[in-house]
């Protein structure tokens, strides 16, 4: 049974996310605030922690960075469940290595889902590691994502949670990347196409030197001049040309 622990000062939310869980089969540990949270935590070493923003004595955001501080504790899934969701509260939290970031009043689903495919990545991580017994960040820098996961991407005013399966395609520019999502925004973040090959699913095909595509997103391939192809894409009026080899490749992927 996966032991999770809830930090939170608000007794009728903790009580709350009590009952969810354990109608699901967790175990559920709680704590009324960050310094009584983080011993507990040191204590039980719990597979997963839910843990509010702003509490007494310590907040979300020290008992944090205090588990990221300890070996025994730094990779526990942690998720942030707070009211206060301005972009420099979120920000703050992913910077710290948060998992994921979960607003008030929570949605039973959302929170579910987030706490399996957290708790799911984290089994994937303990197996790589067992086989693998280097050093686990690295193990975690190569792990692929999945059109489920969600990305906190950051530019200026454009910031906020991504999630993979809505990006439409990416473009680079130098060491930067424009991403291009199904809610038609733009963000424009310091990240090669390189280091995007390495992380995105299978779904995601680099069609040429500055250009990924999602292939779940792709509206019509049609022929172009001579022996060129070009790829509709749906959200957006962007098409892109393609060579004959890469539309056999595309459509062989459809078809899988």
């Amino acid at each position: 049974m996966k032991k999770v622990l809830i930090i939170e000062d608000d007794y009728s939310v903790m009580s709350g996310i009590v009952d969810l869980l354990e109608a699901k089969g967790y175990s559920a540990y709680t704590a009324p605030d960050g310094k009584e949270g983080l011993k507990l935590a040191k204590d039980i070493l719990p597979d997963l922690i839910i843990c509010d923003v702003m509490m007494p004595k310590l907040d979300g955001h020290q008992v944090l960075t205090e588990l990221s501080g300890s070996n025994a504790t730094s990779f526990i899934p942690f998720i942030f469940l707070t009211a206060k969701a301005d972009m420099k509260d979120l920000r703050e939290g992913m910077n710290l290595g948060a998992d994921d970031y979960i607003t008030k009043p929570y949605d039973a689903k959302v929170l579910l889902t987030s706490i399996e495919k957290r708790l799911e990545k984290s089994e994937e991580m303990k197996k790589y590691y067992s086989h693998h017994p280097t050093n686990m960040s690295v193990a975690a820098t190569r792990e692929k994502l999945t059109d489920n996961d969600r990305l906190f991407l950051e530019h200026n005013a454009n910031a906020g949670f991504v999630k993979i399966g809505d990006i439409v395609f990416i473009t680079a520019e130098t060491v930067y990347s424009n991403i291009f999502t199904v809610q038609k925004t733009k963000i424009l973040i310091r990240r090669t196409l390189k280091k995007w090959d390495e992380m995105l699913p299978d779904n995601f095909l680099r069609i040429h030197r500055s250009t990924i595509i999602n292939l779940n997103h792709i509206l019509n391939i049609e022929k172009w001049f001579k022996h060129s192809y070009r790829v509709q894409m749906m959200h957006t009026t962007e098409t892109f040309v393609i060579s004959q080899r890469y539309s056999a490749i595309i459509k062989s992927r459809l078809l899988q």
